[in-house]
């Protein structure tokens, strides 16, 4: 089996899961033009980003019938099967986080502009219709999308202008991280005027910033082995049970929530104090009647507020902020399960395990395995 343009780290893993356990043999290579020397292989796994080269010999292999899976979206043009991460619902994921933390205006940003990025957007915008979309190469040179005085120049003002506050979903990680560090030196406060928000969950980028990155998760580890079997079919003879142009999605994970996110974003300041409270006494919050009257305004009144402004009861909110807390510790591998428990003012590890399983449809342990 044939591997064109190997694919990223935790995609690749997938991919030699499933060769270990069927006993295929892997040649890998990138931005071939002709056959490799010696290689009779039955099947070829594929990233097709645009480069004319490896689009021709892909083409190639199709015309020769030899199976071809691929695995990402940036060329549907070319009509071959493909095994792909559902890229809508991680704008969904990300649209959906930013309605929870409050937010009432969002944007997209991303260096260039394809169709995986369009996917991204379309996914976004199923919660926000008006999301703002800034795309670097719309406005800078493609010779200078990587020029960093050239980005900070052309963003700085834009970033400025954009209402505050305001959630930022980017493509990656590695944008974020530029976005990030962008708003630092200039004064834009993260979270508090601009909430950002990454794709793909690399760890090593968004857990050492200076403002940890939250990031949604996908599962490239999946997608590199369901593209695999799915491959593994074809060259058993299989037709695909769908139209080769459309995709086989792979379900994300879910959201790793960082500190970028980790904000009030309500305009009334009543209802900030009581959040601020309510989020700073988590383990031994409160009583309804007490937080009310620390923020001088009746429980009657209070209750409204967070039904109206925030859609959800104390209640809800304070379990939202106590699941909030444990998927970071859990992300972050900080204690065991009866420790963060404790750690977020749950009664006993029991009591956790039923409401995170509730909240999230999967128990602690599993959701931190699903993670690493």
């Amino acid at each position: 089996m044939l591997m064109l343009h190997p694919p990223i780290p935790l995609r690749f893993d997938g991919i030699v899961r499933y060769a270990r356990e069927h006993n295929w043999h892997l040649t890998i290579a990138n931005r071939l033009v002709r056959t490799p020397s010696g290689w009779n292989g039955d099947g070829a796994l594929v990233t097709l980003r645009g480069d004319v080269a490896t689009t021709h010999f892909t083409e190639g292999l199709i015309k020769r019938g030899i199976p071809v899976v691929d695995l990402t979206s940036y060329m549907p043009e070319i009509d071959v099967p493909r095994v792909i991460p559902d890229y809508r619902e991680a704008g969904r994921i990300a649209g959906g986080h930013f309605a929870e933390i409050g937010l009432k205006r969002v944007a997209w940003f991303s260096t260039i502009w394809t169709e995986v990025h369009r996917l991204f957007f379309d996914g976004l915008s199923e919660s926000w219709p008006k999301a703002e979309r800034i795309v670097l190469a719309d406005f800078v040179p493609k010779t200078k999308l990587d020029d960093v005085d050239r980005f900070a120049r052309e963003m700085t003002p834009r970033l400025k202008a954009l209402p505050k506050p305001m959630g930022l979903l980017t493509y990656n990680d590695e944008e974020a991280t530029r976005i990030l560090a962008l708003c630092l030196e200039t004064g834009i406060r993260v979270p508090d005027d601009i909430a950002i928000l990454g794709i793909g969950n690399d760890t090593f980028l968004c857990e050492n910033q200076q403002v940890p990155l939250s990031s949604v998760v996908d599962d490239l580890e999946r997608n590199g082995y369901e593209a695999a079997a799915f491959l593994d079919r074809l060259m058993d003879g299989q037709r695909p049970a769908r139209r080769e142009n459309v995709p086989v999605l792979v379900p994300c994970r879910g959201l790793a929530v960082r500190r970028s996110t980790d904000m009030l974003a309500v305009d009334n300041p009543v209802l900030r104090k009581a959040l601020e409270l309510l989020k700073g006494k988590i383990k031994n919050p409160p009583s309804t009647v007490q937080l009310a009257k620390a923020v001088g305004v009746s429980r009657a009144t209070l209750d409204r507020l967070f039904s109206a402004e925030l859609g959800r009861s104390i209640h809800g909110e304070l379990m939202r902020l106590r699941i909030a807390k444990a998927k970071r510790m859990l992300s972050e591998g900080k204690g065991t399960v009866g420790e963060i428990a404790a750690a977020c003012g749950f009664c006993n590890a029991g009591h956790f395990i039923n409401v995170f399983r509730k909240a999230v449809n999967t128990t602690p342990a599993k959701w931190r395995m699903a993670g690493r």
